[in-house]
């Protein structure tokens, strides 16, 4: 695994892309920077097992939209039915590319690679939908609308996991956070220009507006799962 050492130097600050550079540290990125991520991982498959197997479809369907390099549908395909199609999704072609590549490699039946944008994507009929870490990312009043698309395209009774790192409640809760990255060995300097970098780009909304947005857009249940500091995640049902 290559080190994330993007912001360990002195740098113009651009904002932050998912582009080449990032994605040959990503793995080791999200796991220093994200609390919890292998958790997070685990219980992502684990519950979309659980309902993928209550739901006993014929040829269940599992999206995992802003798939990044692959680490939500490599670790459910661990896991679920092997009469499950996954869809991995996202608009970097430096992720899908990779992820592209792994899965050729491996012989990998199940996992099917696109570059799309989730803001223009047409989705098919699924029982599953993963979100991960990627609203964040989109535009505040685009939000609704793809959630509203997303809840269009699951089957009934079927679910949406969402995780989000949502906004800091107040100063000593983003220290917190700096001070584990710090703990995983990031710089006072990289932290402080990955902060800049991220100012315009990942805009976090709070828990309470998350959770009204699914409820808004139609879901009957939406159970929260998972909170270390700022980030949570949620299983919205339909």
């Amino acid at each position: 695994m290559k080190k994330d050492e993007i912001f360990d130097y002195p740098q113009e600050v651009l904002d932050f892309s998912f582009d080449e550079r990032t994605a040959a540290v990503f793995p080791d990125m999200v796991h220093r920077s994200i609390p919890g991520y292998a958790a997070v991982l685990q219980m992502t498959a684990a519950i979309a097992d659980y309902f993928l197997r209550r739901a006993n479809a014929e040829k269940p369907l599992i999206y995992d939209l802003g798939c990044s390099l692959g680490a939500v549908s490599l670790a459910l395909k661990r896991v679920i039915p092997e009469n499950c199609q996954i869809i991995a999704v996202d608009n970097s072609s430096a992720m899908t590319s990779r992820l592209s590549e792994y899965v050729a490699g491996a012989g990998i039946q199940n996992i099917q690679v696109k570059t799309e944008d989730i803001l223009t994507i047409q989705l098919d009929n699924c029982d599953v939908l993963i979100m991960n870490f990627l609203m964040q990312f989109l535009e505040p009043k685009e939000r609704t609308r793809v959630l509203k698309n997303i809840y269009e395209s699951i089957k009934n009774n079927g679910i949406l996991l969402l995780a989000e790192k949502t906004s800091y409640e107040d100063d000593i809760s983003r220290l917190f956070h700096e001070n584990f990255k710090r703990h995983q060995g990031y710089s006072d300097l990289a932290i402080a220009q990955k902060r800049e970098s991220l100012e315009q780009v990942m805009l976090t909304d709070n828990r309470e507006v998350i959770e009204q947005r699914l409820k808004e857009v139609g879901f009957k249940q939406v159970i929260p799962y998972f909170q270390a500091f700022s980030f949570r995640a949620w299983v919205a049902v339909k």
